[in-house]
Parts: structure tokens; C-alpha cells; sequence
């Protein structure tokens, strides 16, 4: 009998944490799981320690595959899955011990598709953070046109399979979550609520956040991606507006703040007037969201800056 949930856990070099995932994964109390492990082309210890962990629980499967990256291991345990759920994992993160029950639960007693919960980072100096999935019961995109900008992580959910049928993330490209969740988000009849922090997100420093690469502009393919699937599908305007709005919140803002974190900071100015350029490509009227009419006015003169290139001044606001 097939079961009712498949856990898939994209595994890459993550011998330090791989057993710590496992071990939340095995001790839930919802016990009708298959967890895939798909070992990612991993080059340290990671394959030895998912087989000593199958070892202990059978249902436990590993698959082997080249690295090709997150979204191709994801993609990958999506295709071997058999549950009428999938939930991921990332394998150095953790989720509570009743996350999976208490995710499908929401979704039998509410016919829902997905059911999303809050999630908890942390920090290896044991600092937690609270970081919600949204503020409602149940609902859909119809109802409530701003459920496709929620949390986008696909970490902090549960997913009826059927639901990628038509649709798998992106490989080779950053904010895979973004190109995805969204229309996962639309696509569901129903969606269900845990108000509770059922995955714990593990946040390690000295991140390759601040390293400058040109794939932090993927964030608008991700966004055009979302976009054009709600036009060929329903192009209902109110759940456009709440997508456009992602334009004002990841890329104009969080991406400059990224680009001004960058180690190399002579490269920074180039990366600002790009950014620049993709945000007026994609969406041309980005002056006129509500995002952007109701910032606050330093991030308003900052912007203005941007705008007329003028990227040095906005640099040194920055770097006071």
C-alpha cells in the first residue's frame, strides 16, 4: 500500500548535520511516510551516513544522482515519490515531531492541497527567530488574491503530489522557491493553516550570501515565471497585483540590500544599475505598486537615487 506522505531531502556535503535531519524526520509521530534521501553527487561523508541511517529505518530510501543542485534533487525525489503528499526537507534542517501529522491533519479534515505552517530559524549560537506562513484558516487564491506572496519557502509545507503534475522547479537557477511556490499557492483549491513553527530552518554564518554572482538576478525570471502561468490560467487581476507587488519586495528592495552586502564592494555600483534595468523590464509601472507608493521614505530616496544612477551617494548612505 502506498504511503500516505513521501518526505523528500535533497542531500549535497552535509555530513555535519545529515543524521540531526534524519533523526527529526524518523521520530514523527505520524509514522505512514516514505522518506527519500537523494544524494546529490555528495563528496564527503554523506552517503555513508544515509546508509547507516537506512540501516536503522526502512523506510528510508537513497538515491543516487549527479550533482545538479537543489531544485534537480527535488525533481528527482518527485519523480520516485509515491505518496499522495510530498513535504521537503532541506538535509541540514530540522522539523518538529508532530509537523507531519499536524500538516495532514489540516489537509483530510479540510479537503485542502496544501497546508502551510510557520517556521523557526537558528542559529548554531542557539538565536531563534520566528518567521510566519501567513495569517489565515483556510482559504484559496480566489478568496484571498495575497496567499501566492506568503512564506515562499516550499520547506514549511505539505504539497498534494498531483499538484506537479504540470510543474517542477527550476534547475540551475536561484529562488527556486519563488519560481514555484506561488503557483503551487494558486493552483490549490484549498489551502490550510497550522499556526505553529513545525520546521526549523537552520541559518549558518559566514553564508555565500555576500559573494557577488549575476544569478541573484534569476529572482525576475522566477517572478516572470509566476506571472505568466497566472495569465495563461485565469489572469485574475488582484492575484496579479499581489505577484507584481514581489517585484517592489525581492527585487527592488531585499536584492539591492544583497548587492550592498557584497565582500567585493567595487563591483557594486554595476550590480545596483543592473538591477536597475531587470526591475524596469519586467515591470515597467513598478512606481505606481502599492509596495512602492507606501515605503518608507529613506528606502524612497534611496530608490529615487537608483533611479538616476546615481549609485555612489546611495553606496555611501549605505556604508555610514
Amino acid at each position: 500500500m502506498k504511503p500516505a506522505i513521501s518526505v523528500i531531502i535533497p542531500v549535497y556535503n552535509i555530513e555535519a548535520y545529515i543524521e540531526e535531519c534524519l533523526s527529526s524526520v524518523f521520530q514523527q509521530t505520524y509514522p505512514d511516510l516514505e522518506i527519500i534521501a537523494v544524494n546529490d553527487g555528495s563528496t564527503d561523508r554523506s552517503r555513508e551516513l544515509l546508509q547507516a541511517c537506512a540501516a536503522s529505518d526502512s523506510r528510508l530510501v537513497i538515491l543516487d544522482k549527479e550533482n545538479g543542485g537543489l531544485s534537480d534533487a527535488r525533481n528527482h525525489g518527485l519523480s520516485a515519490a509515491h505518496g499522495d503528499y510530498v513535504m521537503f526537507v532541506d538535509g541540514d534542517d530540522r522539523i518538529r515531531c508532530d509537523a507531519a501529522e499536524l500538516l495532514f491533519r489540516v489537509c483530510t479534515e479540510n479537503d485542502a492541497d496544501i497546508a502551510v505552517s510557520d517556521m523557526e530559524y537558528f542559529y548554531e549560537d542557539g538565536e531563534r527567530s520566528f518567521s510566519s506562513g501567513g495569517v489565515f484558516r483556510v482559504t484559496d487564491a480566489a478568496a484571498m488574491p495575497s496567499l501566492v506572496s506568503i512564506n515562499n519557502s516550499a520547506c514549511n509545507k505539505l504539497f498534494r503530489r498531483s499538484l506537479f503534475d504540470d510543474l517542477r522547479f527550476p534547475v540551475g537557477k536561484y529562488y527556486e522557491d519563488l519560481a514555484t511556490v506561488p503557483v503551487l499557492l494558486y493552483k490549490a483549491e484549498r489551502v490550510a493553516k497550522v499556526d505553529e513553527p513545525l520546521y526549523e530552518y537552520r541559518q549558518r554564518r559566514g553564508s555565500i550570501a555576500h559573494t557577488a554572482s549575476r544569478k541573484i538576478f534569476d529572482i525576475y525570471d522566477a517572478l516572470d515565471g509566476d506571472i505568466a502561468y497566472v495569465r495563461e490560467h485565469g489572469n485574475e487581476p488582484e492575484v496579479l497585483k499581489a505577484l507584481y507587488s514581489l517585484y517592489i519586495v525581492h527585487g527592488l528592495d531585499l536584492t539591492t540590500l544583497r548587492i550592498k552586502d557584497f565582500d567585493d564592494r567595487n563591483i557594486r555600483g554595476e550590480y545596483l544599475l543592473e538591477n536597475m534595468t531587470r526591475l524596469k523590464r519586467s515591470y515597467p509601472d513598478y512606481r505606481k505598486d502599492e509596495a512602492y507608493r507606501t515605503a518608507g521614505w529613506k528606502k524612497k530616496l534611496i530608490w529615487g537615487m537608483l533611479e538616476k544612477g546615481r549609485t555612489e551617494r546611495v553606496l555611501k548612505i549605505y556604508d555610514r
